[in-house]
């Protein structure tokens, strides 16, 4: 008997069929004469230029000006209008993309991401240094599904890839400055010119800054703040019509202050006598520290650094065939500090020092001579070196009085102040400071190639077939150290110095492990048009996660690194969809259901001591229907809105019927754009709505049974929920200037972004609220 959800589906697959056959009908019987269209943009996912509803991929694409119209500056408020994606942001250091219900955000340096990032086709995918300022854009384009034939290694599940805008031939420029709550302002400009016949220059930049949101009970900077500035220099030199090349300059960088953290355990209190300063609400503020010394003492909060250099260049060889090179190095370098236990005791404080470097080279040959076959296939190397070195700082006198409850002075929601601990007699033997400290390592040198057929079998009918192969030679790594002499706590003695959560590696330097890894990706694709603006199309690929060979702890001081390796994790992808333009391209209809099978399914799980390690859970499947569509009313009136539905689950293994973390099984966006004349200017107004269902946040999804630290109560996880965002714009006649006025989270709806966390691994799990409301004003001009 056939399940609800598979139902479900097919009966949104037979309406879907049914709304296109007849509509496509429709359009060419009957067609408005005005020309009101939908834009439509022209995409390059296929790796050729075509029309978004002539790709048959799952794609979202967003112009640079509609993204300017939804005030969409970053990849969370994006992925709110894209459906099958999500992005929580705890940090600009610590992102999480979800793509149908599959997260990529491990900071580890030997980890694999499975949703792909890129900038002009340039995988910035690493987790640390992949969450960037959406600004100067020609286009955005989401692609769901196994994209590894298209995009390379990492598109395990999808692709973000990031088209910046590139220089050109003309004199343009651009300035915007808002201002707005919470002590947020912004100035972003563009100038671009033609400083020869053949050369053009493109500079472009941002600045934002706004204060914490969760308020800071010890005083000082408030939490969950902006702090960022971002510039991108654009060379293009054309030097004849058969050679094109873009240089593309990035850097940027963050410094926001701590993320909250908060702990729903212990109540916010004065660390030092024990009053109560606060509640224990999901959303009120936090009483968080640091520690006067830790990491050259570092207040709480994230420093990082983004530079990246592109080079894209193309060469016509002929009418038929026509060579493209894109070279490119990247470098992060980030460390945040935080307070992982979520109250101001210092029983645990944390750090992540995440560094990578990256280069790239990649060569493609495309064939298209206008007939019934059009190619391309090539050859790429990327090479990647990282580490993710984590402190850990324990108070042991603290940690020593919540273990063993002695006194009574942990005794929940109620702490003692350091005060009273210091002054307890069997706790002088404890180190009020313990600092142990472990990294890990990871090398990759990579080698692909692929190639890509698209064949024209008739004038209605096109089969396209793609073929990767990926070889890995790869070294993971790690150590640790205790950093200033053995714990009391854990055991020391005066001969062996033993750690508290992590033991040393031998003289604290670290072990390695080389391995290589290599497979073969695939899709098969299928497009049928209808109508010329309307298409059926189907598809099989395959998506692959290379092996992964993580370190953890010895077991005794000084002992062997404990290695564990975990296979490729394999997923293969069913999918078929339709899209359309109809009534003359007033309205767009785009829709997709999808099936994917997961072996080896690679996941992250945090040990009693805090680490965070892989391990493979098994299988696990995901099926689900996205749809989205837009219609213009009128040439100054539109509306647009997108669902999604995502039953993903774990099959078997340590997960078994779990819902995947991060993931709504429902989704949807909504809104429109209107504008109007008036005596004095033209006014805008565009309003929308984003809902998602109940999202856990751990794949354990906080079941009590999963637990090693006692917790029962299964809170770790945020109900169904809608924000309301409001722009209004106006516009003076025969002006250029612009002048808004926006709102999000209209309605002030409180809600949560994560929970668990680093706290929960020691029986204190933390949350992090999400933003409240924000209005501003903002002023801005083009030429």
């Amino acid at each position: 008997m056939r399940s609800i959800h598979t139902t479900l589906l097919m009966s949104a697959a037979s309406a879907l069929a049914l709304t296109v056959a007849s509509a496509a009908f429709a359009a060419e019987a009957d067609a408005p004469a005005d020309g009101v269209q939908v834009e439509q943009l022209i995409v390059t996912a296929q790796k050729r230029e075509q029309k978004v509803i002539d790709v048959p991929v799952a794609l979202t694409a967003y112009s640079g000006a509609m993204l300017d119209t939804l005030g969409i500056q970053e990849f969370e408020e994006l992925s709110l209008f894209v459906p099958g994606f999500e992005v929580q942001n705890q940090s600009p250091n610590n992102p999480g993309f979800v793509m149908r219900g599959i997260t990529s955000d491990s900071g580890e340096a030997t980890n694999e991401p499975r949703v792909s990032v890129y900038q002009d086709g340039v995988s910035i995918s690493k987790s640390r240094g992949s969450y960037i300022e959406l600004f100067d854009l020609e286009r955005v384009e989401v692609a769901k599904g196994p994209q590894s034939t298209l995009y390379g290694r990492g598109a395990l599940i999808g692709a973000v890839n990031i088209i910046q805008a590139k220089a050109r031939p003309e004199f343009a420029t651009s300035a915007k400055l808002e201002a707005g709550n919470f002590g947020y302002w912004l100035a972003e400009g563009m100038v671009n010119a033609p400083v020869s016949d053949t050369v053009s220059v493109r500079l472009a930049g941002r600045v934002k800054h706004r204060d914490g949101y969760v308020k800071n009970l010890l005083g000082g900077e408030d939490f969950n703040s902006t702090d960022t500035a971002a510039v991108r220099l654009a060379v293009n030199w054309r030097p004849n019509d058969r050679l094109n090349t873009d240089l593309l300059i990035n850097y940027q960088n963050d410094a926001p202050s701590g993320t909250s953290f908060k702990s729903l355990t212990y109540l916010p209190t004065d660390p030092n006598t024990g009053k109560v300063l606060g509640d224990l609400g999901r959303n009120s503020g936090a009483a968080l520290t640091s520690v006067a010394g830790f990491e050259n003492n570092q207040k709480l909060g994230l420093e990082r650094d983004v530079f990246s250099a592109t080079a894209l260049a193309s060469y016509k060889l002929s009418d038929s065939f026509s060579l493209a090179s894109t070279t490119a190095f990247r470098r992060f370098a980030g460390e945040e500090v935080f307070d992982a236990d979520g109250f101001s005791l210092p029983l645990f404080t944390f750090a992540e020092d995440a560094q990578g470097k990256s280069a790239s080279q990649d060569l493609r040959l495309n064939y298209d001579a206008g007939g019934k076959i059009s190619a391309f296939g090539g050859l790429s190397y990327f090479w990647e070196d990282g580490t993710q070195r984590v402190p850990l700082l324990f108070n042991e006198r603290a940690y020593a009085a919540r273990l063993n409850g002695l006194g009574g002075l942990f005794k929940a929601p109620n702490v003692a102040g350091l005060d009273t601990i210091n002054a307890i007699p069997a706790f002088a033997p404890f180190k009020s400071q313990h600092l142990e400290s472990y990294t890990n390592y990871g090398k990759t040198k990579s080698y692909d190639a692929y190639a890509d057929v698209t064949w024209k079998a008739t004038d209605k009918l096109e089969l396209a077939a793609g073929l990767r192969y990926t070889y890995d030679d790869k070294e993971s790594g790690y150590a640790s150290q205790l950093l200033n002499g053995g714990s009391v706590l854990g055991g020391s003695t005066a001969t062996v110095a033993r750690g508290l959560f992590v033991q040393p590696t031998k003289g604290g330097l670290p072990e390695y492990r080389s391995f290589t890894d290599s497979g073969v990706t695939y899709r098969v694709v299928g497009r049928y048009a209808v109508t010329s603006n309307a298409n059926l199309y189907a598809s099989v690929a395959t998506g692959r996660r290379p092996k992964v060979v993580g370190g953890g702890t010895p077991a005794t001081p000084g002992g062997a690194v404990r290695f564990s390796a975990i296979p490729a994790e394999e997923v293969i992808s069913y999918e078929t969809g339709a899209k359309g333009a109809f009534f003359d391209r007033r309205l767009t209809l785009d829709g997709a259901i999808y099936r994917y099978d997961y072996k080896n399914f690679q996941t992250s799980i945090r040990t009693a001591s805090g680490q965070i390690i892989s391990t493979n859970a098994g299988e696990a499947s995901a099926t689900g229907f996205e749809g989205q569509s837009t219609l213009q009313i009128s040439a100054n009136a539109s509306i647009f809105g997108t669902y999604a539905y995502s039953h993903a689950r774990f099959g078997n293994g340590l997960f078994k019927n779990n819902r995947f973390r991060l993931s709504p099984d429902n989704s949807l966006s909504l809104g429109a754009n209107v504008s109007f004349g008036s005596p004095v200017g033209r006014f805008t107004v565009t309003p929308t709505y984003t809902w998602q269902s109940e999202v856990f946040f751990d794949n354990n999804n906080d079941r009590a049974d999963l637990q090693t630290t006692g917790d029962v109560i299964q809170d770790e996880k945020q109900a169904a929920y809608g924000l309301l965002n409001l722009r209004v714009g106006y516009q003076p006649d025969n002006s250029a200037l612009k002048f808004e006025l926006f709102a999000s989270n209209l309605l002030e709806q409180k809600y949560i972004k994560d929970a668990g966390n680093t706290g929960d691994a020691f029986g204190i799990p933390t949350f992090i609220a999400g933003e409240p409301r924000y209005v501003g004003v903002s002023v801005s001009i083009k030429h």
